[in-house]
């Protein structure tokens, strides 16, 4: 037997892996993670289902977990209604085992179910559907070679997405203008033809607003685009009247001739596109900042076309899938509205199921915070380690404590794990089969390789089984993960040509929307998907003053460290628990590079070792997320999508640690 083929689990890009079953042999990673991805996701694996008893888990046999599970969850259903459970859905899961997650949280009465999207692209998955149609990246990542200038905005590829940024480097050797745009000079900015420094983390609204401003005073924009192909221009422009120069000064405390240099630079490229991340979406304007993004790109006619896109790059390799599958509190799967009768109807009918939840469930931090009151009687969270991930390590701690029943699935014995009643042994990416869909929505079928270690067993098939234990109206047992996606096939119309059959015979995967034969990946080359086919700008906001004068925490990614699962160099005095800050700023302090410091938010403090540096803004203070700093982030404010503002965390005090 050859080497099978599976989908990488550590990025959004979507890399092919290909693994001997014999040898062990993997080849196709294109990074560190990638290539070391088979050794590094055995750590502290979970052989047999655990069951809390007292203070100490103990093994036990399938049979009695699932009647357990099944016993305490009707109870819970019977006694305080389908809204007193939540699910926690997994971005590294396959699409079918989250299609049959939601689907179970649906036909049990809740709508409390949602994913790590909610803390990264929620609110980008929510602006482009308003203003495009789809909420989804527009082209593929290779069309990124056609682009004659790249603006990339609060996102790190060299770091985030090794694979993407080779592309972006190609496009760069072959002519194209790179600008980036941050707080700090980061990998990608340092290999930047223009690198935009902020001065305070949120201000990208502003410098696009300002860029818009500029391009229509010179005249830069594409009238013959604007005309036939969007609306609601005029207002736009209108709303853009308070960003005068002086204003953009004033904010951005750049120069307008800069701002302006920029502005015409990428006007004028003729072909561009956009990439942000979470320095843009984790932000209380996050909304308004993705409107101006996708504003940008409507104004400049850089959409529907090769070399023309917007990617909200996602960070998980299925987080576009578990969206487009609805493990999302607002959206069923394939992105119809909870509150649309009909389309909830036509569920009910595939589901053979009636009486489906009709309004928006909890977010995910919104579970967390009614959990913690004792309103969540029963969470189930899917391969997903929220005590490290969430903000407020402390609230996240008691929510879990709070919660009468907690299930946890997962692959290896985690922060979150150690809270739970029961423990599901499952298998890792290459133990069992599926499709992930990847940033730029490319479906790819993932092969098992190996089987699952001790009594381990796929998500899936533990989701079957519970379902039928708990005797849940409309729910069937399935055969196989081609068995979930030919229901998901019925469901979910843009993947309506997505067959196990087509999938498997496809090497490099099909791309949704596909609702018989599949297209080129770029989207809206004809028409956009709204009512009218026409692309609607958005009020631009107004200019807001900051007038808060401390320290800023923004959180960050580390290239040898994925998400809270693992760091390839893990030592207590590793990057992965420093904190950058400026030069002048730690002279200010007292503060040396090397040593230890005390920093404190309203959510608590952390002890971090300080590394001094000349490229972050001043006031800025910056440190990697994968280590449990996201204890001293707080879970609010939340902005438009409900997201927590982790690029923009109010510092109390930065102090050394000697003589404390």
């Amino acid at each position: 037997m050859g080497a099978l083929r599976t989908v990488c689990n550590f990025c959004g890009f979507g890399c092919s892996i290909y693994i001997d079953k014999e040898t062990g042999f993997t080849s196709g990673g294109s990074c560190a993670k990638g290539a070391s991805l088979s050794t590094l996701l055995n750590r502290n694996r979970v052989f047999a289902p655990l069951v809390r008893i007292g203070e100490r888990f103990s093994e036990a046999p399938w049979g009695s977990v699932f009647l357990s599970i099944a016993s305490e969850l009707r109870k819970i259903l019977r006694v305080y209604g389908g809204d007193s459970i939540a699910f926690l859905g997994c971005s590294k899961c396959t699409n079918e085992e989250n299609y049959l997650l939601q689907k179970f949280a649906r036909l049990a009465g809740s709508n409390n179910i949602d994913n790590s999207t909610r803390l990264c692209h929620a609110i980008s998955t929510r602006v482009l559907a308003k203003m495009l149609g789809f909420g989804a990246q527009t082209n593929p990542f290779e069309d990124l070679l056609y682009s004659r200038a790249i603006l990339i905005l609060g996102y790190n590829p060299v770091v985030s997405h090794p694979p993407l940024a080779s592309i972006i480097l190609q496009a760069k050797g072959r002519g194209a203008q790179l600008i980036v745009v941050d707080v700090r000079e980061s990998e990608t900015a340092k290999v930047a033809d223009v690198f935009v420094k902020l001065r305070r983390p949120g201000l990208d609204y502003a410098l696009l607003n300002c860029m818009a401003k500029a391009i229509v005073l010179k005249g830069l924009h594409n009238r013959e685009f604007i005309e036939k192909r969007t609306e609601d221009f005029e207002e736009f422009v209108k709303s853009l009247e308070p960003y005068t120069p002086s204003t953009c000064e004033e904010l951005l405390e750049i120069s307008w001739s800069t701002v302006s240099k920029v502005a015409e630079s990428f006007a004028l490229a003729g072909s561009g596109s956009i990439l942000w991340g979470m320095g843009v979406t984790q932000q209380m304007l996050a909304e308004r900042t993705t409107e101006a993004i996708t504003n940008l790109a409507l104004l400049l006619g850089y959409v529907g076309r090769r070399g023309c896109g917007l990617y909200p790059v996602r960070g998980q390799n299925n987080v576009q899938g578990a969206c487009d599958m609805g493990a999302l509190p607002e959206y069923l799967p394939g992105y119809e509205r909870i509150e649309d009768d009909e389309a909830r109807r036509r569920l009910e009918k595939l589901w053979n199921a009636d009486g489906l939840p009709a309004k928006p469930g909890l977010t995910a931090i919104e579970v967390i915070e009614a959990a913690s009151r004792g309103k969540i009687r029963a969470l189930f969270i899917v391969g997903e380690n929220p005590v490290l991930s969430y903000p407020n390590s402390e609230l996240v701690a008691k929510a879990l404590r709070n919660t009468e029943l907690v299930i946890v699935s997962d692959v290896r014995f985690s922060e979150t794990a150690s809270y739970a009643d029961f423990l599901i042994a499952t298998a890792k990416w290459a133990e069992k089969e599926g499709s992930y869909t990847s940033s730029e929505r490319r479906v790819r079928w993932s092969y098992k390789v190996f089987d699952p270690p001790g009594s381990a067993i796929p998500d899936w098939l533990f989701l079957t089984l519970l379902g039928d234990a708990v005797g849940l109206r409309g729910w069937r047992r399935y055969d196989s993960p081609e068995d979930v996606l030919r229901e998901v096939n019925e469901a979910v119309a843009i993947y309506r040509g997505i067959t196990p059959e087509k999938l498997k015979a496809s090497e490099d995967g099909l791309t949704w929307p596909c609702y018989g034969e599949c297209g080129n990946g770029v989207l809206y080359a004809s028409r956009f998907a709204t009512t009218s086919g026409r692309a609607r700008f958005s009020k631009a906001c107004a200019p807001m003053v900051d007038r808060f004068n401390g320290f800023r925490l923004v959180t960050y990614r580390l290239s040898g460290c994925y998400n809270t699962s693992l760091c390839l160099n893990n030592g207590a005095d590793s990057e992965a628990t420093s904190i950058l800050i400026n030069r002048l700023d730690a002279e200010e302090l007292g503060i040396s590079d090397g040593e230890k410091v005390i920093v404190k938010t309203p959510c608590g403090e952390v002890v971090l070792r300080a590394r001094v540096v000349e490229g972050i803004s001043r006031g800025v203070v910056a440190a990697p997320w994968h280590q449990g700093v996201n204890r001293v982030v707080c879970e609010e404010p939340l902005n438009e999508a409900k997201t927590p503002m982790l690029k923009n965390v109010e510092v109390l005090s930065i102090k050394p640690l000697r003589g404390l």
